[in-house]
């Protein structure tokens, strides 16, 4: 009897392939928009003042963080210059002398550079004085 019921349980089994692809697909990415939010939450400190195309960065170097040789090596790369704001709040960045770097780098993975001697509120006064 088993037999007789195996191939009738595998042409189910076909028929709902289509409609599991589809609900699991739906659930993943309702999953990603989940966690976008999320995080998206988590770093709102990081994005009150987004980078503008100009500004002077530094990048993450995440590959460091796992490799104890390296556990004291400077983590941040740089300074390059942003060029633009990609969609998904990713940046496409260059080298200062204007060699386009070969991928984005998230937002998390960024922060503003300030010349040595430069501090922020050094800066905030600057600009008090000029405006």
């Amino acid at each position: 009897m088993l037999q007789e019921e195996l191939p009738k349980l595998m042409v189910r089994s076909f028929a709902r392939k289509k409609e599991v692809l589809e609900l699991g697909y739906k659930r993943m990415m309702e999953a990603r928009d989940k966690s976008v939010r999320y995080w998206d939450s988590r770093m709102a400190h990081r994005l009150w003042e987004p980078l503008v195309p100009g500004d002077i960065v530094l990048a993450y170097n995440k590959s460091l963080e796992d490799q104890w040789e390296k556990l004291f090596h400077n983590q941040w790369n740089g300074p390059y210059r942003v060029v633009e704001q990609a969609p998904g709040r990713s940046y496409v960045l260059e080298e200062l002398d204007g060699t386009r770097m070969a991928r984005r780098f998230a937002a998390a993975h960024i922060k503003r550079f300030y010349a040595r001697g430069n501090r922020l509120q050094d800066q905030e006064e600057e600009e008090g004085v000029e405006e």
